[in-house]
């Protein structure tokens, strides 16, 4: 590569705005997602390997269900009140 052509493409990454990562909501929604996504594997995974009878499955999915649905919002109060403290600093 030139050197020329090497100034060129160091100015065109310049131009552009770098994605740092930082986390912020994005993670947060991100661990939902997560979240979520594994709770529905783990759901399926446990219907097809259960040797329990259906009423014992049901009151087993039920019962990790609410435990995934507290966490969850466990999750959204955290990251209500991580806001709020950042809210708070920035206007200070």
């Amino acid at each position: 590569m030139s050197d020329e052509s090497f100034d060129e493409l160091d100015e065109e990454l310049d131009d552009e705005p770098m994605e740092t990562g930082t986390g912020g909501r994005g993670a947060v929604g991100g661990f939902l997602g997560g979240l979520i996504l594994g709770a529905v594997v783990g759901a399926a995974v446990g219907l097809l390997f259960a040797p329990s009878s259906g009423e014992v499955t049901r009151r087993r999915l039920r019962r990790r269900a609410d435990q995934l649905r507290d966490r969850a919002e466990e999750e959204v109060d955290d990251f209500k009140r991580e806001a709020r403290r950042r809210i708070a600093k920035l206007r200070d």
